[in-house]
């Protein structure tokens, strides 16, 4: 159902939630070591290839969810990760 300025949740933008997700776990091991970020992060991306095949998600679909989502979640990373132990981390 689309409603205002927000449209209905498909496979597609879970499985870029979770991929997005992915980086941002690895890009910031500030709770856990780096291995385990990385660890962690491999988990996830695992989420996200399992919701790819088990929803038979399009792939011109996921393509073009990553692209817009490219533009957005920026921000949203440059937002959680704006903490000072963060930053380096960046790169």
């Amino acid at each position: 159902m689309t409603t205002g300025n927000s449209i209905t949740e498909n496979p597609a933008q879970t499985v870029v939630f979770l991929e997005t997700l992915a980086a941002i776990v690895q890009k910031s091991p500030v709770t856990y070591s780096a291995d385990a970020a990385a660890d962690l992060a491999a988990h996830i991306r695992g989420m996200a290839e399992a919701v790819t095949t088990e929803a038979r998600v399009d792939p011109g679909i996921l393509d073009t969810t990553r692209q817009y989502a490219a533009l957005d979640w920026h921000n949203e990373i440059v937002a959680v990760l704006f903490a000072a132990e963060h930053r380096p981390g960046l790169h």
